[in-house]
């Protein structure tokens, strides 16, 4: 049986390859995208519409393609990010 300090090891190490695997998926964004992924969780849709100046279509488009490449949650109404 896993005592304390394997999990913790295998903890770690699945949060190094995950983060890894976002690291990738982030690099593969536009810039439009990757200011929506980084301003989720930090301000609601409509104050993100206001600060990027785009359409409320293309924040919610974008959380959904997020959402299905695993970089984001849904949570409720909104969207979270997974990390």
């Amino acid at each position: 049986m896993a005592n304390e300090e394997d999990i913790r090891k295998i903890r770690e190490i699945m949060e190094c390859l995950f983060k890894q695997n976002i690291s990738e998926k982030l690099n593969k964004l536009n810039d439009t995208e990757k200011k929506i992924y980084e301003l989720t969780g930090e301000k609601v849709q409509s104050e993100i519409v206001k600060s990027l100046k785009i359409a409320p279509n293309t924040i919610s488009n974008t959380w959904k393609k997020l959402e299905n490449e695993g970089l984001l949650i849904k949570d409720g109404k909104g969207y979270r990010k997974v990390i």
